[in-house]
């Protein structure tokens, strides 16, 4: 059986509260900024590949500590 009840403390958190918005953004930035930088390098691919896993790993930070903060912001 499926249960459509939030879990505690998730209904104020919105768009924002969902990691895989913060890692489509990172990834989004880093395959810009690495492609960019690919350009200015001679490698387009491997300033892409580069900024996309850079971006990747800066949208999971970003958005575990986002989540985390508004969590406990929630709770108090």
């Amino acid at each position: 059986m499926t249960s459509n009840n939030m879990p505690s403390g998730a209904e104020g958190l919105g768009i924002s509260g969902n990691l895989g918005v913060w890692l489509a953004f990172g990834s989004l930035f880093g395959a810009v900024f690495g492609t960019t930088v690919g350009i200015f390098l001679d490698n387009i691919a491997l300033g892409a590949a580069l900024g996309l896993a850079l971006g990747l790993a800066l949208g999971l930070a970003v958005g575990s500590v986002f989540i985390a903060r508004r969590n406990d912001a929630g709770e108090s």
